[in-house]
């Protein structure tokens, strides 16, 4: 990596935020080191996908449209670095879903059927979100991210500790 500034210098709470687009574009730049979120970066390129940063009291993404996402957290207490990026790991993802096809149920089908959708857009979203967690966390460079803690506390520790699981089996 060059001496340019990281994610991590812009979003502490002694610094002024950059603009939007620096941040979206550092955020880019880090997935683009992991396989799965080169994916998601390659999405973003070739399908126009416009990412928004909204103020919001709470760290959340928003997906109102196939091609236009949200990533929302306080202005005045900034995510940490990797928390942004899997943020908008998982909206993107999100994003993809819905461009592949995967909608939500329209509003008045069975409650059923909007659970069985939700649940395995939601499973699916996770799962990538912990794929590209654990691909940037095995990086020396992002040693300082803490990419599967950052996860932890972004209320998915059960999910990653599956993920794993899963994933010591298939090596």
């Amino acid at each position: 990596m060059s001496n340019a500034p990281r994610l991590q210098d812009f979003l502490t709470n002694t610094q002024t935020l950059p603009p939007d687009d620096v941040m979206i574009e550092k955020a880019l730049d880090i997935l683009n080191h992991s396989a799965h979120g080169q994916q998601l970066a390659d999405f973003v390129s070739v399908n126009q996908i416009s990412i928004r940063i909204m103020a919001t009291p709470q760290p959340t993404t928003y997906l109102p449209e196939g091609k236009l996402v949200y990533i929302g957290f306080s202005r005045n207490n900034p995510v940490s670095p990797a928390r942004f990026v899997l943020m908008m790991a998982g909206i993107l993802r999100e994003a993809q879903q819905e461009l592949a096809g995967i909608k939500h149920p329209h509003l008045h089908a069975p409650m059923q059927e909007h659970m069985k959708v939700s649940m395995a857009k939601h499973e699916d979203k996770i799962w990538y979100m912990c794929t590209v967690a654990c691909e940037l966390n095995d990086m020396e460079v992002f040693g300082e991210y803490k990419f599967l803690d950052e996860l932890k506390k972004m209320g998915h520790e059960e999910s990653l500790a599956l993920y794993l699981k899963q994933e010591r089996k298939t090596s």
